[in-house]
């Protein structure tokens, strides 16, 4: 009679449910970095929207005056 949990197979088993768990995970992760880059995007953007661009101010001659 054989033995189906040898000590092989418990190693076999194992080790595709690491694989799968990791996979699993790294899709995970893809899908996090997409919503973290998109939201840091977007605030940048808001940053940047909310920033005065006033031309007046950046000028040579306040340089000279240094």
């Amino acid at each position: 009679m054989k033995v189906i949990l040898s000590e092989r197979n418990i190693v076999v088993v194992l080790f595709v449910m690491v694989l799968v768990t990791f996979s699993l995970a790294q899709e995970d992760s893809k899908k996090m970095e997409k919503v973290y880059m998109s939201a840091a995007s977007a605030s940048a953007t808001h940053i940047i929207a909310e920033q005065p661009t006033n031309k007046a101010s950046i000028q040579p001659a306040d340089f000279k005056s240094q």
